[in-house]
């Protein structure tokens, strides 16, 4: 029991079920490479360059999960927006309104 509780709460879990998560972090970790090596050649500093690696990671991260996170959010609010739709359409099926709205619809000449 306490193995698939504490399975639950790990950083590999929150990467594996939390979309964006992944590619931010994978992103974030080839940032971070570039940009303190980058900056170990600029300066030949390796505690310099360490900050600069953990300041180009974070800055990574963060700038490809808000407009993900963003973009997902926005996806799942058209699907709910689909669901109920379906689901009106489904429980309107056969009522007078539904043919009401149906005639509304068809293109063609209106009198």
């Amino acid at each position: 029991m306490e193995d698939d509780e504490k399975s639950k709460w790990g950083p590999k879990h929150f990467i594996q079920n939390t979309p964006c998560a992944r590619n931010s972090f994978l992103y974030g970790m080839g940032g971070g490479a570039i940009g303190g090596f980058a900056y170990f050649l600029w300066t030949s500093n390796p505690k310099r360059s360490y900050h600069a690696l953990m300041a180009s990671f974070t800055a990574t991260v963060l700038l490809y999960w808000f407009p993900c996170r963003y973009q997902y959010a926005q996806q799942r609010i058209k699907q709910r927006k689909i669901n109920q739709g379906l689901k009106t359409h489904i429980v309107m099926q056969g009522t007078p309104e539904a043919e009401l709205l149906a005639s509304a619809m068809e293109p063609g000449p209106k009198s």
